[in-house]
């Protein structure tokens, strides 16, 4: 059996999930984010059709990039983020 590649995840309520990401070194790192939202939706069920964001390091992750642009290796650690509507003030 080859190395899988993984990330874990951080999530809403302080629960730590490992999500299997990819079987390669080069599918890890072409691995697009909303890919990898699809993983955790999977692992996390509870989370699917919810709007979280991610973080890695101090950068929010944008679904139409992938891991490589964001330099996250195997066994990185991701931080959901529940995004709650409203913020805005008008007066």
């Amino acid at each position: 059996m080859g190395k899988i590649f993984q990330v874990l995840v951080l999530g809403i309520k302080g629960e730590k999930k490992t999500i299997d990401v990819a079987h390669s070194e080069p599918e890890f790192h072409n691995t697009t984010v909303a890919s990898f939202r699809e993983k955790i939706e999977e692992k996390i069920p509870e989370l699917k059709g919810q709007n979280f964001k991610m973080l890695f390091t101090d950068v929010q992750l944008q679904d139409d990039e992938t891991f490589s642009k964001y330099q996250i290796q195997d066994r990185s650690t991701v931080m959901l983020i529940v995004s709650l509507p409203g913020g805005q003030w008008d007066e």
